[in-house]
């Protein structure tokens, strides 16, 4: 992917776009996408991220499952609405890849079918334990698209 400097002061948050999806892309060794047992847990809070992203679910839904600096940048995205599909099609949400660096932290890369263009999305997830529950809940630390 090539990066794009411009002159002068940088205004507000650039969103680049990946074009020749379908261009093979040399891959470094030992890169190959992954999927771990926690690969349907992964694909849930993916496809639960495209809903909100694309209108179709309520932003604050996630609020409970993002860190304050993630659910600021879904808002943002939600009201530049990329990922809107035409007639307010609901994006199709297709490979889910993911990978364990840690013990408790996911980190997940999907492609998105938006119409006849191919979108990606990258976020962390980490679990995160709370007083009130005795269970540990998993929640986005970090996301980053390409649109």
């Amino acid at each position: 992917m090539q990066s794009v400097h411009h002159a002068g002061p940088r205004t507000g948050v650039r969103v680049g776009r990946v074009h020749g999806v379908t261009a093979a892309r040399p891959r470094a060794c030992g890169s190959a996408p992954t999927r771990t047992r926690d690969n349907a847990l992964a694909g849930h809070y993916a496809r639960r991220l495209v809903e909100v992203l694309s209108g179709h679910r309520v932003c604050d839904q996630l609020a409970a499952l993002t860190t304050d600096e993630v659910f600021d940048d879904v808002r943002t995205l939600v009201k530049r609405r990329l990922l809107r599909a035409p007639g307010d099609a609901l994006p199709v949400l297709g490979r889910v890849f993911d990978a364990s660096p840690a013990p408790g932290v996911l980190e997940v890369t999907a492609t998105v079918g938006v119409g006849d263009r191919v979108e990606l999305l990258a976020f962390r997830l980490e679990q995160h334990r709370s007083p009130r529950r005795p269970e540990p809940v998993w929640r986005f630390t970090a996301l980053e698209t390409r649109w």
